[in-house]
């Protein structure tokens, strides 16, 4: 149904007068009644008994009017939301964060809100691979993960922050190792590792595998504080990404950067259709692009490499 031969309609009922509504309505007289007509014709009934002066409402016009203006009302509504979820003034935002990373996003999240307070920001606490199901299920707008992500879900990750992993623990511990240890290196010494679901846990194992031996595993935890306590204490060392170990020194630590070069920490940004992204999404987006590693390409137009 067309909106403005609607709108028409309804002034000229509310009227009871062609010319009168036309003068309200900016438009020719002609005009009016052309778009009646066709409301006319689409629901198949006369609206208007114009044989009569003024012209009255037919029983079909009747339900018109009455349900009409509901439409017309809810169509400026619906106007007004688009406008308003444009203008970053209306819409919501869920967002996957692994307990591990999240403190990283904590300058970004908070000047999103400060940038765009109406929108809704939920955030999801997960591990990196049910954040992963999530948003190829299209649950979640926008997911962060470790690398690297499940290959079977489909997902193009675009990888937004590489981080160095150091070896930390006691300097007696450290003592043996070279400037920059290789895996190989760490055979036979004692570690502290994070839970088999961390994705950096899964990393390390393919690590040690490929080097043909078995870590020698003195402890692991859920909590990267806690594992870097354990390598405080001198319960082994500690395999961690750069961000969670600031100053070593400080805590008696000696922090060496595990070799090879291509061994790293990286974080992934996933969405389950880039072109498609929400207005509130893409905002995330750009906004996040400052704060991690410089600018990050807009996702428009095609899915990123």
């Amino acid at each position: 149904m067309d909106m403005r031969a609607l709108s028409y309609f309804i002034e000229t009922a509310r009227r009871q007068n062609f010319t009168h509504a036309a003068t309200a309505l900016g438009v020719t007289q002609s005009t009016i009644s052309k778009m009646i007509r066709q409301l006319e014709d689409e629901i198949g009934a006369p609206l208007l008994d114009r044989e009569r002066r003024p012209a009255r409402l037919t029983d079909m016009g009747r339900v018109v009017l009455a349900r009409g203006q509901d439409v017309l009302a809810a169509h400026r509504a619906l106007l007004r939301d688009i406008a308003r979820t444009q203008a970053l003034e209306l819409g919501r935002l869920d967002l996957g964060l692994p307990p591990m990373i999240n403190h990283l996003f904590t300058a970004p999240l908070k000047e999103y809100r400060q940038r765009h307070p109406k929108i809704e920001v939920a955030l999801h606490e997960d591990t990196g691979r049910a954040i992963e199901r999530q948003v190829a299920e299209g649950r979640l707008d926008l997911g962060f993960s470790l690398m690297p992500v499940a290959p079977e879900l489909g997902l193009r990750p675009r990888v937004v922050a590489r981080h160095r992993i150091l070896a930390v623990g006691q300097p007696g511990l450290m003592r043996p190792l070279p400037p920059t240890p290789q895996i190989r290196d760490l055979r036979g010494q004692p570690l502290v590792l994070l839970d088999d679901d961390f994705a950096l846990s899964r990393l390390l194992d393919r690590q040690f595998q490929a080097a043909g031996f078995e870590p020698l595993i003195a402890a692991r935890s859920g909590q990267w504080d806690w594992t870097l306590s354990m390598a405080q204490a001198g319960m082994g060392i500690a395999l961690l990404p750069e961000p969670f170990i600031r100053n070593p020194d400080d805590l008696g630590l000696d922090a060496r950067p595990l070799g090879p070069d291509a061994l790293s920490w990286d974080i992934a940004l996933l969405a389950a259709a880039w072109p498609m992204l929400s207005h509130a999404a893409q905002a995330w987006v750009d906004l996040c692009s400052k704060h991690i590693d410089g600018p990050w390409p807009r996702m428009e137009g095609g899915v990123p490499d």
